[in-house]
């Protein structure tokens, strides 16, 4: 009975994942110009959009529930990106 409900914990922490899975190789892609539809071909659904005025921030983060996060963000104004992070390279 105690093996059961320790595979059951475990399956529980394995599925705590949360976000949107992404690569930073994949953000690194998104460039100025690009239409919300093309960004999700590259990156995905995103995690959240928050709007203010008439310009909305997409965000994409994704954390694996052992530690290890990772997010990065796009803005949008008329439906094109409008402004894209730095990514550093060292960033996978």
């Amino acid at each position: 009975m105690r093996s059961i409900a320790a595979l059951l914990l475990f399956c529980v922490l394995i599925s705590g994942c949360a976000g949107t899975n992404f690569s930073y190789d994949q953000a690194r892609r998104v460039q100025v110009g690009m239409t919300e539809s093309e960004v999700v071909r590259i990156m995905g659904s995103p995690y959240s959009v928050t709007s203010r005025g008439n310009e909305q921030m997409w965000v994409w983060s994704h954390a694996n529930g052992f530690g290890a996060a990772r997010a990065v963000s796009f803005k949008f104004a008329d439906g094109r990106v409008v402004e894209v992070p730095s990514i550093p390279e060292s960033f996978k």
